[in-house]
């Protein structure tokens, strides 16, 4: 052993402290790679024309709805929305027929694209615009066909609602069939009154000179 020189025994432990933090490094498995996160996106055109339509009719400005949710028509076309919404529009505007159309269009495109929960809310139009209208047997139907869809598809809908309506509707046809003679008296008293008041007023008129 030469003067100075560092004793074998130790330059073996030195030599093994540098290549251990190696050894770890080398056995270690390889970072996983960081996953790039997606750009986030805005909402769809169609999807815009329908913010639109929606914020227009509740500002009740229905031209501007009418024309922002035919424009998600032409964007989507086999989509019920906007059907749906045109439907809420024709009925803001007592457009009963237009709106009874865009429920039935909503209807066919809801059964092609198998969307029952759009499908129960046609229906459901359908019903309730029958019944504002004072048509009770139309209506009765067409809340019946709720009920049974509601029947079939209980995850969708309930047919509590539609069975409700059916009963109501029955008691006021019940009232009406009731009260019709009571109405006719009246009608055929304003009638008579009317026909007196005027008889009175012609025997009173000044006769011509």
């Amino acid at each position: 052993v030469y003067p100075g020189a560092v004793p074998r025994p130790i330059r073996l432990i030195i030599a093994l402290a540098w290549l251990l933090p190696a050894t770890a490094l080398a056995q270690s498995p390889a970072a996983a790679p960081v996953a790039a996160t997606p750009p986030t996106r805005g909402p769809s055109p169609f999807d815009q024309s329908l913010r639109r339509g929606a914020e227009a009719f509740a500002r009740r400005d229905f031209d501007a709805a009418m024309t922002a949710f035919r424009d998600a028509v032409q964007r989507d076309p086999r989509s019920p929305v906007p059907w749906l919404r045109m439907a809420a529009v024709s009925r803001g505007r007592n457009d009963a027929a237009t709106a009874l159309g865009n429920y039935r269009e909503a209807l066919r495109l809801a059964i092609e694209a198998s969307a029952d929960a759009d499908r129960a809310r046609a229906l459901a139009g359908v019903a309730e615009l029958n019944e504002a209208q004072g048509l009770w047997r139309e209506a009765i139907g067409a809340w019946g066909v709720v009920a049974e869809f509601a029947d079939a598809h209980a995850s969708v809908t309930s047919a509590a609602v539609p069975r409700a309506r059916i009963e109501a509707i029955r008691r006021r046809e019940s009232l009406d069939r009731e009260y019709a003679p009571v109405r006719e008296r009246i009608a055929e008293r304003l009638r008579v009154n009317a026909a007196g008041a005027a008889n009175a007023a012609g025997a009173t008129a000044p006769a011509p000179r």
